[in-house]
Formats: C-alpha cells, sequence, structure tokens
C-alpha cells in the first residue's frame, strides 16, 4: 500500500512539474508576445508621431503662404550680435528705444511704415522736366473798397503748381494730294503722294497708340479688355480683333530682337535664373512654365510646356560662366562648364519650415537662423567694401576673415549634428540638404560679385506674375511667345536705363519703313541710347 501511494505521489509530483513547465513556457510566450506587441504599436506611434508632425508643418506651411504673412523679414527673437550692433549704428535718435526704459507688457515698440515723425525728410520731387501750362488767377478784389482806387500790379506772382493729366486721342487725317500731268510727253499721268508710315499694311492704328498698348499690357499688366475699355471711355472704340491681329504680326516683328538679346544673354558669364507657372489655354496641356535668365545687361524669358532640364539645357549649351538660381534639379543637370550657385534664401527657408512647424525643434531651427542671419550680415559688410573699389587692405582682409571663419564654423556644425544618433528625421533631412548643395552654397567666398540670394530673379518675374493674375496667362501659344518676348525687351532697356515707351516707339517707327518687315539693323535697339529713346 505505502508502494502504491508512493507512486502515485511521484506521478503526482511530475504532473505538476510539466504543468509548471508548460506554464513557464506559456507565460515566457505570452510576455514574449505582448513585448513584440509593445514594439510594433511604439513603432507605429512613433511613425504617426513623424506623420503628425509632417502633416502640421504642412499645415502651418500652407496657412502661412495662403493666409498669413509672405514676408520671411520679421520673425520674433530672431536676430545676431552683428545685426544688432549695425542697427543701433544706424537707426536715429527719434526712432531709437532707451536703453533702460521698459515698454508696455515687455513688448518692443515695432516702427512704423514710412517717414518718421520728426525726421528731416528730402522735400518736395523736382517735376521741371514736365511741360509747364500758366495760368494767371485774380484776386477777388483788387480796388481798395473805401475810395475804388485801383491796386497797383506787382511784377512778381505767388506760384501754386499743380500737376494734371491730359490724355487726348488724337485721329491723324492725311489727305494725300494728287497732281495730273499737264504736258503730253507721257500722256495723262496721275500722280499721289504716298501713304503715311505704318506698322503693317491696312492698319489704321497709329505706332504711337500700339506703343500705348503694348506698354500697358506688358509693363502696366492690364488684360486687353480693360486697356480697350479704358480707351472707350476717352471716346475711341477698339475691337479685341483688331488688337489681336496686329500683337500677332508684332510677335513675328520682334523676333529678331528677341533672338539678339538671347544670343547676347547667352555670353554673359554670370545669370540669375527662376521659373514660374505660365498657362496657355488652346493647347492640350494648359499649365506651361514661364523661365526668366537675366544677365548684367540682358533677361530672356521662354516659355514652355516643359518645366524639365531641356530648357536651361539648350539655353546654356554653349555658355560658361556662373548661374544663380534655387535647387531646382532641371539645374543640377547642367554640364560642367556652368558653376551652379545655390540660393541661401532657399536654404534658409527649410529651417524657417522647422521653425514654424515643428514644436519640439523651433530652438534648434532658431539657432540656425541667428547663425545664417550673421552670414549675411558678415557677406554685406564685405560686398560694401568690394562694392566700393576696397578689396585690398586690413578691412577688406578682417571682412574676409570674418566671413572665411563663419562660413567653416557652420560647415562644422552641420558636420557635428549629423554625426549624432539621435538626430531627428526632419533635422537630419535638412542638414543633409545643406550637406549636399554646399560646394555651391559656399562659392560666394572666392567671388565677391556671387549674392547669398537670388532676389533678383524673382524681381524679374514679379510683372510677369501680376499680368499673369490679371488675364489667367495666355489664350494661344504665339500669344504665350508674345509675352516671353516683350518681358525680355522690356525688362532688358529697363535694366540699361532706356525709356521702353521711346524704345518700342523707335522700333516700330524703324519696322514701318518697310511695313510688315523688322528693321534690318537690330544692334541699335540692344543696350544703347539710339535716336530720341533717352534714358530712364
Amino acid at each position: 500500500m505505502s508502494e502504491f501511494l508512493q507512486k502515485e505521489i511521484r506521478k503526482l509530483q511530475k504532473d505538476v512539474g510539466d504543468r509548471d513547465a508548460q506554464l513557464k513556457r506559456l507565460h515566457s510566450d505570452k510576455i514574449e508576445s505582448l513585448q513584440q506587441e509593445v514594439a510594433k504599436l511604439q513603432k507605429e506611434n512613433l511613425e504617426q508621431a513623424r506623420e503628425l508632425e509632417k502633416s502640421l508643418k504642412l499645415v502651418t506651411w500652407f496657412l502661412r503662404n495662403y493666409f498669413g504673412q509672405k514676408s520671411e523679414k520679421n520673425i520674433a527673437g530672431l536676430k545676431t550680435e552683428t545685426e544688432t550692433e549695425t542697427k543701433t549704428e544706424t537707426e536715429t535718435e527719434d526712432t531709437k528705444m532707451p536703453e533702460n526704459e521698459p515698454s508696455d507688457g515687455n513688448v518692443k515698440q515695432k516702427r512704423k511704415r514710412g517717414q518718421q515723425k520728426g525726421s528731416k525728410g528730402h522735400g518736395r520731387t523736382e517735376q521741371s522736366e514736365l511741360p509747364t501750362d500758366e495760368t494767371f488767377l485774380e484776386p477777388s478784389v483788387c480796388a481798395c473798397t473805401s475810395c475804388g482806387k485801383p491796386f497797383r500790379q506787382l511784377t512778381e506772382t505767388e506760384d501754386s503748381p499743380l500737376t494734371e493729366i491730359d490724355i487726348q486721342l488724337l485721329r491723324v487725317l492725311f489727305r494725300r494730294r494728287k497732281y495730273v500731268t499737264q504736258c503730253l510727253c507721257n500722256g495723262k499721268k496721275i500722280v499721289v503722294a504716298a501713304p503715311p508710315p505704318k506698322l503693317y499694311p491696312r492698319t489704321t492704328i497709329g505706332n504711337s497708340l500700339w506703343v500705348h498698348l503694348v506698354v500697358q499690357k506688358f509693363l502696366g499688366g492690364m488684360p486687353t479688355n480693360r486697356i480697350l475699355k479704358d480707351l472707350s471711355l476717352n471716346g475711341f472704340n477698339l475691337s479685341q480683333g483688331t488688337v489681336t491681329g496686329g500683337f500677332k504680326i508684332i510677335n513675328s516683328l520682334l523676333e529678331p530682337l528677341n533672338q539678339a538679346i538671347v544670343h547676347h544673354c547667352r555670353q554673359a558669364d554670370f545669370w540669375n535664373a527662376d521659373e514660374t507657372s505660365w498657362r496657355v489655354f488652346d493647347t492640350g496641356k494648359k499649365r506651361w512654365w514661364l523661365w526668366v535668365i537675366g544677365s548684367a545687361d540682358a533677361v530672356v524669358y521662354i516659355v514652355d510646356p516643359s518645366r524639365s532640364k531641356k530648357v536651361p539645357n539648350e539655353f546654356f549649351a554653349a555658355s560658361k560662366g556662373v548661374l544663380m538660381t534655387d535647387r531646382f534639379a532641371s539645374y543640377k543637370a547642367l554640364h560642367k562648364a556652368i558653376q551652379k550657385v545655390w540660393c541661401w534664401v532657399h536654404q534658409r527657408r527649410d529651417f524657417l519650415n522647422i521653425f514654424n512647424g515643428v514644436k519640439k525643434l523651433k530652438n534648434w531651427a532658431k539657432q540656425w537662423l541667428e547663425t545664417i542671419a550673421k552670414l549675411f550680415v558678415l557677406n554685406q559688410k564685405r560686398f560694401t567694401l568690394w562694392s566700393k573699389g576696397e578689396h585690398f587692405g586690413q578691412q577688406w582682409d578682417e571682412a574676409q576673415a570674418s566671413l572665411q571663419q563663419h562660413v567653416q564654423d557652420m560647415k562644422d556644425l552641420w558636420h557635428e549634428q549629423l554625426w549624432k544618433t539621435n538626430i531627428h528625421p526632419e533635422q537630419k533631412k535638412v542638414l543633409n540638404s545643406m550637406k549636399t548643395h554646399w560646394h555651391g552654397l559656399t562659392l560666394f567666398l572666392d567671388d565677391p560679385r556671387i549674392p547669398l540670394h537670388n532676389n533678383r530673379a524673382e524681381r524679374l518675374l514679379r510683372n510677369s506674375v501680376i499680368l499673369r493674375k490679371n488675364s489667367y496667362g495666355s489664350g494661344t501659344e504665339w500669344s504665350a511667345e508674345l509675352a516671353a518676348k516683350l518681358f525680355g525687351i522690356i525688362q532688358t532697356w529697363l535694366i540699361n536705363r532706356l525709356d521702353p515707351q521711346k524704345m518700342l516707339r523707335y522700333y516700330f517707327d524703324e519696322c514701318s519703313r518697310t511695313p510688315g518687315k523688322p528693321p534690318p539693323d537690330i544692334n541699335r535697339f540692344l543696350g544703347r541710347c539710339v535716336g530720341d529713346a533717352v534714358c530712364v
């Protein structure tokens, strides 16, 4: 009996041991499964947090660009020691805040726009070059009220100038005289005076009016229908079809001049470039692209359905020099003879988007924004010396050394931060971009004429963007080509300080000598004061 009990006891002990082992295995498996599930959830949570950060950054960017202030100049709390010193030296006593005077709510008072109260102005703008029409005004009383004896008139007058505008549309009727022979040498023959010069045969619009239509549309940014409405208010009704037909002929007349400007621009050694969208409604692809390429004395606009590398590659195929632009991929594909310089404003914008959109990285982005702000200040000091011709001596050496040291410090900083293991994905993305473009971002160190920004190209696009907003683009492909040609021709004349109205009138008058054909000598219109086309 005792052996049987002992046998049962051992059996039960074995069963208990097996169950304990099984429970331990189940417990261990459960813990491992739960740990894997927790790790998976943590990974998903981290990914969702990153996606949320990206979404918040995108929403912040969207709200800022479509509903907020477009300017990137003023950001609360951003300043450098160099900026503060420069501002203190240049601000006047009237605008400077007292050093120890607290402001309401500890908020620094913002400088108002325009001329400051108490500051010395520049006086009224001199308008003596305008034609003057004198009108004499008499006093209401010119005699003594007691005895009636008239006052003696003085030679001097008290002048009160007013500037008026008088738009006068004039219809000139050219009466072409006819003569008939009175001899019998060659029989009876009637001779008629030649017709007046016209831009093209059968037109009834004079060159001055064509200039007005072109300048109002392609420099003033007014749609054609508004220009015609303005003319109708002055008593002249002109049909849209007449203007469209004339513009089509002007497009062909301007082709040689546009090609000459393109050729001249390609021969430069430094350019700014940018692009923006442009609509062309009668083509299969409505959204086209308007490219601008500007040298020191010539500007070219190219309208093309593509935003690919084809456009810059074709333009710079035989050129050699430095191109300042943003980091768009199409410019990166250019051949090695074109040195690519990248815009620091676009690089700064990456940090600005993080500053505004990723809360946990706000301080980090702020430090980088202040560092880049100091870079702009140091480079401006060097550029000021260079523009004055003082690119030698102690001041120049100090400015160059300070700038080079700051750039080296920036390189060391992004290199150090990229080596960190716990770097945030947004930080890594921006710093890797800076690393990739570092060579193009620092070419300005060896060439002082290179700016840190591409503002010039963006300003050259401003006039075309205004017209695009007012007229939505172009109706046909040829009208888009006309817009690109006139944008380039007008801006080329403006940067050479030539009056576009007088230059266009001179060009159209030359075309009128052979109606429907461009003038044979185009070089006269490329950047010199010719004829009556005086500098502006």
